[in-house]
């Protein structure tokens, strides 16, 4: 009862670091999470909703549909297996009790969406080039379906995609049972590869996109595989600002949230003591470890203070956020709780992936409003060689009637040569000129 108790008023306490706690249902969160809560790795974070979609784009010139498909294969079966608690040989297949699930995959039925029509047949089949070029005039070829009794494992997108919505791509191959993870297409000049988070974090992301863009350099596109001038939206697309470019310099995460989080507070906050709440993703861990990674990621929770209108010294700020950051790579911070109470939970999946994720009830916004954040800074460091890539993800908090501040999330993918940084964000948050803003404070 003690160690409780101690437990909860530290997390109280910690909670009060971040942000003026007037609501007394604060202890009772604070209560529940810090229950010893039996040890689950069930993944609540996403349950695979559109919200939760991203995507990573290299600048390329086009490339033949099925030699990606095909690229997209080889680099699924190299990393499938080395990444924790990240199974990517698999499809996602929606439950009766409401909840998504990873279902196997064979990896043999690529989905290919052409106007308003999405057609699968098998990767391996030597007519699917002709198929595509027929299917494209018009005509029927037996190589591909409108329907197909295994679930593809990608989606190919024929078409320019918007920018905005361009994370969504694999969701044209979807259907009410599920689909794919994964898809490809292009938006504009960017080779996309969207996902779906439920099945991975940024880490293996980006090293999943360099890796398709690099299998399929050579691939040109062939005469027989135009593509047609513009993508069918999908419907269920949510669209977002995106605003990014090439680094000339190396930007750490500390002082790139410090950064984020006085702009934020500059949007409307006004006298207020805290800037919103930041989050900064770290992977659990010692820092010595070099599967670390690898894992899923949890996000430390970060606010900058502000006396009179003016913000704190970067030097106070970073040592509070190297702490959050230290305690959640450990197992004990905020977040890293949190997710535990919820896996343990008795209540349903579904319910669970709810109520933490971006479809939450709007009873849970003022829990939202500090865990969530209205900023979000990833900073993704690759092993393997990467051009400049553009890094889209949803925020926690997206504009409305009632908040058009909005929220953002900004990354950076740096792969130890160089680095490209992506603001993509709603509202007030989601203007690229709030990432020259932030950028010019970062030293």
């Amino acid at each position: 009862m003690r160690a409780w108790a101690r437990r909860a008023v530290a997390l109280h306490g910690e909670l009060r670091s971040l942000a003026e706690l007037r609501d007394p249902r604060w202890w009772l969160f604070a209560g529940g999470v810090a229950l010893p809560w039996e040890r689950r790795s069930a993944y609540v974070t996403s349950d695979a909703e559109p919200g939760a979609d991203t995507f990573i784009g290299h600048v390329a010139a086009p490339r033949d549909p099925v030699a990606l498909a095909k690229a997209a294969r080889t680099a699924i079966r190299e990393l499938d297996g080395t990444l924790p608690d990240q199974p990517l040989a698999v499809t996602v297949r929606r439950m009766p009790e409401g909840a998504a699930t990873a279902s196997p995959s064979a990896l043999d039925t690529v989905a290919f969406a052409i106007g308003d029509a999405c057609w699968c047949g098998l990767v391996d089949d030597p007519a699917l080039p002709a198929a595509l070029a027929a299917v494209q005039r018009g005509e029927v070829h037996p190589a591909l379906r409108r329907e197909s009794a295994a679930t593809p494992f990608v989606c190919v997108t024929l078409g320019d995609d918007d920018l905005a919505t361009a994370r969504h791509g694999h969701r044209r191959a979807w259907t009410a049972d599920g689909g794919p993870w994964l898809g490809l297409g292009r938006a504009g000049e960017l080779a996309v590869v969207s996902t779906c988070h439920m099945i991975l974090d940024g880490y293996a992301h980006a090293r999943l996109a360099a890796r398709i863009r690099e299998l399929a350099a050579s691939a040109a596109m062939s005469n027989g595989a135009s593509i047609a001038r513009r993508a069918v939206p999908v419907a269920e697309a949510i669209p977002l600002d995106v605003a990014w470019r090439p680094l000339d310099r190396r930007v750490r995460a500390i002082p790139l949230a410090y950064a984020l989080a006085c702009e934020l507070h500059a949007l409307g906050l006004g006298d207020a003591r805290f800037s919103p709440t930041i989050q900064i993703p770290i992977a659990p861990g010692s820092s010595d470890d070099p599967e670390r990674r690898r894992r899923r990621v949890v996000p430390a929770l970060v606010s900058v203070r502000f006396s009179g209108g003016a913000p704190e010294p970067l030097d106070e700020f970073a040592i509070r956020a190297r702490a959050a950051l230290a305690r959640e790579a450990s197992g004990t911070g905020i977040t890293s709780m949190l997710l535990a109470a919820a896996r343990a939970s008795p209540a349903p999946l579904a319910w669970k992936r709810r109520a933490i994720g971006v479809g939450r009830p709007r009873w849970l916004e003022p829990f939202v409003d500090l865990l969530g954040g209205r900023g979000c800074v990833s900073r993704i460091e690759l092993d393997i060689a990467s051009p400049p890539a553009c890094a889209v993800s949803s925020p926690a908090r997206l504009a409305s009637a009632t908040d058009p501040t909005g929220g953002c999330v900004v990354t950076v993918i740096d792969d130890g040569t160089g680095s490209a940084i992506t603001l993509s964000g709603s509202g007030r948050s989601g203007d690229p000129a709030l990432l020259d803003r932030v950028l010019a404070r970062v030293t």
